[in-house]
């Protein structure tokens, strides 16, 4: 046969569960039947607490249960939302004629580089480098390009801050700049490719006047 006990948080002394009372192993094998253990009253007692309605609870108060009404459950904490961050001060025309010219120079980068270039600025080193015509053919255009594009860009954003002009999308700006115009590499002819050796050659084969 078991015993209910009734378990008590020592700190509150509000029942927190049910157990079997446990035996005392000692004095049950010395006396041959069961001895139930001794209870610390502060954890445990078999007192059967009355019934405990809902929103309602039971609690030891000197040696006797008594009821309690339940604590009001804890508010939802309502999340601190953080104000937005402020907005960012409008642009001025400085700002986006800037942007429009970091444009322009990032649209010549990118035509060099179609071209095999690291950019713009690499590509036109080549226009004074002989050792391979056809880079110094396409430094050349690019520089030329370059110095066209630039002319044509500033004269348009100063009709821009003007006011003359309303102010364009980078697209449209781009579209309003000189194209690149790379001229076909020139093909040296048979005369122009004859060297002093055989320039001479040819002289001393002339047929000679009659005499």
């Amino acid at each position: 046969m078991t015993k209910t006990i009734y378990l008590i948080d020592p700190e509150s002394g509000f029942l927190v569960g049910e157990s079997v009372h446990p035996l005392d192993p000692v004095a049950t094998e010395r006396t041959g039947k069961p001895v139930y253990a001794l209870l610390n009253p502060a954890l445990a007692t078999e007192t059967v607490p009355p019934h405990i309605p809902s929103g309602m609870r039971a609690r030891m108060v000197r040696g006797k249960w008594a009821l309690e009404a339940l604590p009001p459950a804890p508010q939802p904490e309502v999340p601190v939302v953080p104000p937005p961050p402020p907005a960012p001060p409008p642009s001025t025309i400085e700002d986006r004629i800037a942007s429009l010219r970091a444009y322009v120079q990032e649209y010549m980068d990118a035509m060099a580089r179609s071209l095999g270039y690291d950019d713009i600025r690499t590509a036109v080193t080549y226009a004074e480098e002989p050792a391979v015509p056809k880079f110094q053919n396409e430094g050349r255009a690019l520089r030329a390009w370059r110095s066209a594009v630039w002319a044509a860009c500033y004269e348009l954003l100063d009709r821009v801050k003007s006011g003359a002009m309303a102010e364009p999308s980078e697209r449209t700006l781009t579209g309003l700049l000189p194209s690149l115009s790379v001229p076909p590499l020139e093909t040296p002819t048979a005369a122009s490719a004859q060297g002093p050796a055989d320039a001479q050659v040819a002289s001393t084969t002339e047929p000679t006047a009659a005499e």
